[in-house]
């Protein structure tokens, strides 16, 4: 490992305010010089960020603020590396709940609240009972623009463009997440809604187009190994993984009890009473296109299922583990012209098979979960997201690796292109962190080329 060097530095971050406000007090009080340290948490699946503040409390901020669970703290955030170019980070909050207050001392107060991004405030205090008719992505843009006044990036185009749905009694954020499981990808891969740190609109992002970006550090790969020091030298530059956890993982019998292997589907048309039957094979429905339209990342060959396993000498994915029956069509708004597809309503066998392909791989994404904790540098800034949706590059080494060789050897199964699901970013007055959950389709099959 002589030929390595390190690519990072120490992260430094600087909190440019954070006020306090509420409607019943004219008057906010900063309190970004009180604030001891704080975490602020990203997930695929939540179209908000979560947060948790530590501040001290020396000048009755609580009792004159008057706390009722609905004040706004308004962050605003910058890198030390991003003074010059003003890429600050404002994110508004609803003060939710207080987690815990605890005396210091005598006159003293440590002060934990919980934070929810403040649309999600919004979106509990309405309610929709309308309808609506297009592509499914385009409603929830409609949705959110019109009730919560957020924009909203499509990145992909979803496959339907003719459905017909009447929301039925959701606040905005219930209604845009009953909308996505109906989001999918000409290929039957699902989408994802999230709000990330890094800019102000909400991300809704098809698994196709996750699988088939370039890692964010293609060039500077994540690498687990301790023994790197930043005195080595050579071409190669890394970003050291301070910690990892990889547990709670490759769990198949889970998903072939919920018919994710191989199952019986049956979608019941009501109006003709007639069910159309399909067999869900996830080795030739889903990995075996994701391998023919290289969808597995760079280098990965070894997908998250091994079409070896054989119950009494059958394959398992070709067993029905399930039966699996659901009403899919109604002719609610079937006419002569312009007719529209409801909520379940499709058309036609294959496209009934990407309802299946779509559930089956948001399942085997997580299957090999990872959590690794890195310097925080690299995801600090205003001017793009660079955590939730990307992909970055993760090496270990291999375990029979041979002090004296110069070319390092990876671990094949570890190692490879991950997508990042969830971020914890770790705020203290000594450093900033992030823990990243990550999840991959694949593992590579040969020596990784960095």
């Amino acid at each position: 490992m002589s030929n390595t060097a390190l690519a990072q530095q120490q992260t430094d971050f600087q909190i440019i305010s954070a006020v306090i406000s509420s409607d019943r007090s004219p008057v906010g009080i900063d309190i970004a010089k009180v604030i001891s340290d704080f975490v602020i948490y990203e997930h695929i699946e939540k179209a908000y960020l979560t947060a948790r503040f530590v501040f001290y409390d020396q000048e009755n901020i609580v009792q004159d603020m008057d706390f009722q669970g609905g004040e706004k703290l308004t962050l605003t955030l910058q890198h030390s590396e991003e003074r010059i170019t003003g890429n600050d980070i404002e994110k508004v909050f609803l003060i939710d709940k207080i987690d815990n207050i605890f005396k210091v001392d005598e006159r003293n107060e440590s002060v934990v609240i919980h934070c929810i991004e403040y649309h999600a405030f919004e979106s509990a205090a309405q309610n929709i009972s309308k309808s609506y008719s297009g592509a499914p992505s385009k409603i929830i843009k409609k949705i959110l623009d019109e009730y919560l006044d957020k924009e909203l990036l499509i990145d992909d185009v979803d496959a339907i463009n003719d459905l017909k749905v009447i929301i039925p009694n959701l606040d905005p954020i219930e209604a845009c997440n009953w909308l996505k499981k109906r989001v999918l990808s000409q290929s039957g891969l699902p989408f994802y809604l999230y709000s990330a740190l890094g800019v102000n609109n909400l991300v809704l992002k098809s698994l196709d187009k996750m699988l088939t970006q370039t890692p964010l550090n293609l060039n500077t790969p994540y690498i687990y190994a301790p023994s790197i020091t930043s005195n080595d030298a050579g071409s190669q530059k890394y970003y050291l993984i301070e910690n990892y956890e990889y547990n709670s993982g490759e769990k198949l019998m889970p998903l072939v009890m919920e018919g994710l292997v191989g199952a019986e589907y049956q979608f019941f048309n009501t109006m003709t009473g007639t069910p159309t039957k399909i067999h869900f094979d996830v080795d030739e429905d889903l990995f075996s296109p994701l391998v023919v339209d290289n969808k597995l990342g760079a280098q990965n060959t070894r997908y998250n299922y091994a079409p070896g396993y054989k119950i009494k000498d059958k394959p398992l994915s070709q067993l029905d583990s399930r039966s699996i029956t659901q009403i899919s069509s109604s002719g609610a708004y079937k006419q002569l012209q312009g007719s529209f597809k409801s909520y379940n309503d499709e058309s036609a066998s294959g496209q009934h098979r990407r309802k299946a392909i779509g559930a089956a791989v948001k399942k085997f994404v997580t299957k090999t979960p990872l959590r690794i904790t890195v310097s925080g540098r690299e995801f600090l800034t205003g001017d793009e997201n660079y955590t939730i949706g990307k992909t970055i590059r993760v090496l270990f080494l291999d375990n029979t690796q041979e002090s004296g060789e110069q070319r390092p050897k990876y671990d094949q199964k570890k190692s490879g292109d991950y997508i990042i699901f969830a971020t914890e970013h770790i705020f203290k007055t000594e450093r900033y962190d992030v823990n990243l959950l990550l999840g991959k389709v694949a593992s590579v099959g040969e020596e990784p080329i960095t």
